[in-house]
């Protein structure tokens, strides 16, 4: 029972630091000199002239079973700086997902036979099982230097 206690706990932290998502750039252009991440600009729609540098695919952290705008955030967050490292001075963002790298499940159950004195016969069996998905938001942009 001790060994399954310590299994038990140590299973949502390995499960949080399997799911988080790899970062991938994909070169596509000329790399500028690097620039400030604060300074690179998010677009919805490509702008009028730009040069494109780079395909970027970052990932957030892991979250129990609810995805939410944070992890948007915190995903584009890492592709200005992944952005600002080649020279864009923008991003064009291309897709934002949801993914599930496994979860955690627990069950318990039991069984029991009654028996002494005043009860003759089967007992109450009780069991219950719990399982979470652990879900990271993806995005893909793509890093372009927008000419003025």
């Amino acid at each position: 029972m001790k060994t399954f206690l310590r299994v038990l706990s140590i299973t949502p932290l390995i499960c949080l630091l399997c799911s988080y998502a790899s970062a991938s750039t994909f070169m596509e252009g000329e790399a500028r000199p690097p620039t400030d991440p604060d300074r690179v600009k998010v677009y919805m729609e490509p702008p009028r002239k730009f040069d494109r540098i780079a395909i970027i695919r970052k990932g957030s952290s892991g979250s129990w079973a609810f995805t939410d705008q944070s992890q948007v955030d915190e995903a584009i967050a890492k592709i200005k700086v992944e952005a600002a490292k080649v020279g864009a001075n923008g991003i064009l963002l291309q897709v934002i997902e949801t993914n599930s790298n496994g979860g955690v499940g627990i069950g318990i159950g039991g069984f029991g036979l009654g028996g002494g004195r005043w009860h003759n016969g089967p007992g109450v069996g009780v069991g219950g099982s719990f399982y979470a998905p652990i879900l990271h938001k993806t995005v893909q942009a793509e890093a372009i230097y927008v000419r003025k």
